[in-house]
């Protein structure tokens, strides 16, 4: 691992911006590091610091030959500034850097505004079921960085793949080499406040296409895929199609990818939506050489992430599951639109500004009741208003005493707050896991 680099700029000293110093200084380069703030507890040693500026000043910029963008470093007036500074130094970001550095490995990018995390871990999960050791990270757990400067010290062997979860911020300043599996979930509205419009937001997840060599996948249904199908090229394969599909519809369905069939009851994790996560997980890891008796024995061990459709417990015939990490109204339509139970919904929060009428079209359809939590809660329950049941509750204890009240044997009963949780939470994780105590407290 070698570079042609003398001096970086790193910009932006949160967690990306450290492990791209760690890395960078591991690799030899001299490092000048650069933020907003005044003050910054713990900075790196080694490295020269420019501090509580609107813009770096012009010393900040001298003999840089390369700039490293945080992934807080918005396009726009900010990043110009910085660009026209040092016309000629090469632009990476954290995500970049660290594929630059680690050289030729097999690696798979996946993207999307909702269901990117549980494709990447299951992604690893087959691979790890099949002798792989891949990396499983990016915009989910360890910073890319932090592995190149291990194998770059030694600390540990290179992996046998990565496996990346990019977030269009990431996005923004990759430049990938050769690909072997690049996919597209779905876009749906998202961090407008960052881009000028939605077409650049979508457009900005398509980047993972620019240099695939392998496979692309892309969603036969999402309304972006005919303008980035073009970009995908002679190797796109659509998930929905006869290529992976999902067959029949009730207890026997199955899963199909490329000829191989999986029981879709096998998924620990319900709802239409996971089943075609499953069916982008599996199109990879089988295209990456796992055999289907490996992937068909594996899919099983596959338990989900944290506050992410989790099974909490069963109770007088009624599942509940948290799921409070759909924090907009497309992650929960996505959870609940895939569901074949009736449901009671416990939403609520801190509004994102997003549009409600589809969740209370999806309400009045399929809906055994709703109860409000939050500032959002009144808009919510409006949504009810003489079609469903409902109910308001002052904390998630109350909320579960209140959806049990109104849940029926056979029903799911699930948070899934299409909000934001900081009006009464640290997080969406706390916030899950109030909702967690609260219903392994039902007697």
């Amino acid at each position: 691992m070698s570079t042609a680099y003398r001096r970086a700029l790193v910009i932006g000293l949160g967690a990306s911006g450290r492990a791209a110093i760690r890395l960078l200084t591991a690799m030899g380069v001299q490092v000048h590091a650069y933020d907003q703030r005044e003050v910054v507890d713990d900075a790196p040693a080694g490295v020269t610091l420019f501090l509580g500026t609107e813009v770096p000043c012009p010393e900040a910029f001298e003999d840089v030959d390369l700039m490293v963008l945080s992934p807080g470093v918005p396009p726009g007036p900010h990043r110009a500034a910085c660009q026209a500074h040092a016309p000629d130094a090469k632009i990476h970001g954290e995500l970049s850097l660290a594929l630059e550095a680690l050289g030729a490995l097999p690696t798979v990018l996946i993207t999307g505004t909702n269901g990117k995390s549980t494709v990447t871990s299951m992604l690893g999960h087959l691979l790890r079921a099949d002798g792989h050791t891949p990396f499983v990270g990016g915009n989910l757990g360890d910073p890319p960085a932090e592995l190149a400067r291990a194998v770059l010290r030694g600390e540990r062997q290179a992996p046998s793949a990565l496996v990346l979860e990019c977030s269009s911020y990431q996005l923004e300043t990759l430049e990938p080499g050769p690909t072997a599996v690049a996919m597209v979930l779905n876009v749906t509205p998202d961090h407008l406040d960052r881009y000028d419009s939605y077409e650049d937001y979508a457009m900005t997840k398509a980047r993972v296409f620019e240099n695939v060599a392998g496979l692309a996948l892309l969603d036969a249904d999402d309304e972006w895929t005919p303008r980035f199908a073009p970009l995908a090229g002679a190797r796109l394969r659509l998930v929905g199609s006869d290529f992976a599909r999902i067959q029949g519809e009730g207890p026997g369905d199955a899963l199909v990818v490329d000829g191989q069939t999986y029981a879709r009851s096998a998924l620990r994790l319900p709802g239409r939506h996971n089943a075609k996560n499953a069916l982008f997980a599996i199109a990879a890891a089988q295209h990456l050489g796992v055999s289907a008796a490996t992937i068909r024995g594996a899919l099983p061990t596959f338990e989900g992430l944290p506050h992410r459709m989790v099974f909490v417990r069963e109770l007088g015939g009624v599942k509940y599951f948290n799921d409070s990490k759909a924090t907009n109204v497309a992650s929960a339509m996505a959870s609940l639109g895939g569901l074949r139970e009736r449901f009671v919904l416990i939403a609520g929060g801190r509004a994102k500004g997003d549009d409600l009428a589809p969740l209370g079209e999806l309400l009045r359809r399929r809906g055994r009741g709703l109860v409000t939590v939050g500032e959002a809660g009144p808009r919510f329950a409006a949504l009810a208003a003489d079609h469903l049941p409902h109910a308001s509750a002052e904390s998630m204890a109350e909320a579960v005493q209140a959806a049990r009240r109104l849940a029926e044997p056979g029903d799911l009963v699930l948070l899934a707050p299409a909000c934001s949780s900081f009006d009464q939470y640290r997080s969406y994780a706390q916030r899950g896991e109030r909702f967690t105590e609260a219903v392994l407290a039902l007697e």
